[in-house]
């Protein structure tokens, strides 16, 4: 990765895992103006991953999409986008253990955002699962 400050070669010097976002936050330092900063990876899913439905059709997977459909269940909810943005976090850590050769059926993603907003509001779930059925 290059400096922020002056387009250097950087090094890292220190580095935590975030399990619960599935990032890696790095803190770096430049070689040559010896600035510090930090940076945080993660997967780019839409890239890499696709979405298979049940008659096998098949589309990228978009992030933001998944945030969308999530807000739109806790609309009624004071704090919908921090609500909303938490619980696509949540989802999204849950599906590596459904991705089989970068193809995620789409019923196990209805599957686990149902979950997700079972243990989190019954009302958004029930919203969730009217628009988007495991069927």
């Amino acid at each position: 990765m290059v400096c922020i400050y002056c387009d250097g070669n950087t090094g890292v010097i220190n580095s935590r895992p975030q399990k619960r976002q599935n990032h890696v936050w790095r803190r770096r330092q430049c070689l040559d103006c010896r600035s510090i900063f930090t940076s945080v990876e993660q997967l780019d899913l839409s890239s890499s991953i696709i979405i298979q439905d049940s008659t096998g059709h098949i589309k990228p997977f978009i992030k933001e999409k998944l945030f969308l459909d999530i807000y739109e269940c806790c609309r009624h909810r004071k704090t919908a986008v921090n609500d909303a943005t938490a619980l696509t976090d949540t989802i999204l850590s849950l599906l590596p253990a459904y991705i089989i050769n970068a193809t995620l059926k789409r019923e196990d993603l209805v599957r686990a955002g149902s979950e997700v907003l079972k243990r989190f509001d019954r009302v958004a779930q029930v919203h969730y699962l009217a628009y988007h059925p495991l069927h």
